[in-house]
């Protein structure tokens, strides 16, 4: 129930041994989808006859499960990242609820801007949390799960729609759970992808915070999101987000708001081609390589969430030895996008080491990093490792390494390629403790059934 505009820039470099890549190959390219209808007002008066069927229900069963107590009522963020999700983030926020009640390109939002849209006779009543980058992969992968943003009653279930939607054309099966919370207000969360979501029926209680669902592409969709529409307890449209431009409540539903703009990267990460997939409905190939040979191509990608005119990223390549490979400024020329992302090439040749490269980008003060090698075994990868999870990433304490298979061997080397730690086992799951380590990148090599694999972690 949205519409997505995601821009993707490419600037390539050319060029392997200046301080400064060369930057004369730099193109533009728009990915637009059609603005057009989301259900119409028949569709969610539909929604709400069903609703108060399902409610006469429940209170023949539980005659007590409507007493309002009233009060005030306050959200957590309706998503989280999935338990083992270890990159830096997962989604951005590229809708929100149509201020402007007249339709027909009349837009507004809570903060007077235009991250909204509207179609000839209605306009968007939700905010839309979108998978960012590649919303397909991570779809099937159940990485944006959706969580009850306050406790309740589920007044509505529904389960088994088709979820691989590319059209937002009105249609009503959607997947998803309506929840009525203790003060009498709905929340509507919809576009849940088929077989994943919660257990409990209509009728069950959950409490602030409980899983849900995974966030798809059911009903009137056309990218894997979470559509979360709040109504009040007299059954009038609310936005939760506190605004100068919110003529619908005068306050924030929110325990604590979070930001219109949050300018971060999403995703940082090495290619073995230009190619980017964009076919709707189906999981991308992302292209992703970490080894790499002289005479070939290491395409290097940014996935930024929220970038805007003139914004900076500092960019640093270094070698295995530590010494600086590139150093360079990129400053945005685009205006100001929810999700975009930026490509530079950088051609091997062999004058450079063998070894494990470093990638540094600094955004807004903070410091993104990604490795890459030339001549290594970085990114070899057995079936074996399938299951294999390392988490928390970002880890500030204690790490946590889990696999489907014995785990044998673990050790773990900082960004100048010094062993950390070495660890043996014979069990499926180890611990390391990494609080006197440094602050930075480091490389853990995980060996099981004599395969190799290695996973980047971030030590904050």
């Amino acid at each position: 129930m949205k519409h997505l505009v995601l821009f993707f820039y490419c600037l390539l470099a050319i060029g392997a041994t200046a301080q400064q890549p060369n930057t004369s190959h730099f193109s533009f390219t728009p990915a637009e989808i059609e603005k057009t209808k989301c259900i119409s007002d028949a569709q969610r008066q539909e929604v709400r006859q069903t609703i108060e069927k399902n409610k006469q229900a429940i209170l023949q069963k539980t005659p007590s499960a409507f007493q309002h107590r009233g009060g005030s009522l306050l959200f957590i963020l309706p998503i989280q990242a999935k338990s083992n999700f270890d990159d830096y983030g997962y989604y951005i926020i590229n809708n929100q609820v149509d201020q402007d009640l007249n339709p027909n390109g009349n837009l507004e939002d809570y903060n007077c801007g235009e991250r909204t849209y509207d179609w000839v006779t209605g306009n968007h009543e939700g905010t839309d949390y979108v998978l960012w980058p590649y919303p397909w992969k991570r779809m099937q992968e159940e990485i944006m799960e959706v969580i009850a943003a306050a406790p309740g009653i589920i007044i509505d279930k529904r389960d088994g729609n088709f979820d691989l939607n590319c059209d937002n054309n009105g249609n009503p099966n959607w997947n998803g759970i309506i929840v009525e919370h203790p003060d009498g207000s709905q929340a509507w969360y919809w576009h849940f992808k088929d077989g994943a979501i919660t257990a409990k029926n209509i009728g069950d209680t959950v409490e602030v915070g409980e899983y849900l669902g995974a966030a798809g592409s059911s009903g009137s969709s056309t990218i894997p999101h979470l559509h979360f529409e709040v109504y009040d307890a007299n059954g009038d449209l609310i936005d939760p987000y506190e605004g100068t431009c919110n003529d619908m409540n005068p306050s924030s539903w929110w325990v604590d708001q979070p930001d219109y703009f949050v300018p971060e990267i999403n995703h940082i990460s090495t290619h073995n081609s230009t190619n980017f997939d964009t076919e709707c409905g189906v999981v991308e190939n992302t292209y992703e390589e970490l080894n790499f040979e002289p005479g070939e191509d290491v395409v290097f990608r940014i996935f930024y969430r929220d970038i805007s005119t003139d914004d900076n990223t500092h960019i640093t390549v270094t070698k295995p030895d530590g010494s600086v490979l590139y150093d360079y400024d990129f400053t945005s020329p685009w205006p100001n996008y929810t999700g975009a992302y930026a490509e530079w090439v950088f051609p091997v040749d062999n004058t450079w080491p063998d070894g494990v490269y470093t990638i540094s980008a600094e955004f807004y003060g903070t410091v993104y990093e990604t490795i890459f090698g030339v001549n290594t075994d970085l990114g070899s990868e057995d079936e074996a490792f399938q299951a294999l999870s390392v988490y928390p990433n970002p880890t500030s304490g204690t790490l946590f390494i889990a696999s489907g298979s014995v785990i044998e061997k673990v050790e773990v080397y900082d960004i100048l390629g010094r062993k950390v730690v070495r660890q043996t086992s014979t069990a499926q799951k180890m611990e390391i403790n990494t609080e006197t380590w440094s602050s930075g990148l480091y490389v853990v090599f995980i060996t099981s059934g004599g395969n190799t694999v290695s996973k980047k972690i971030i030590k904050e």
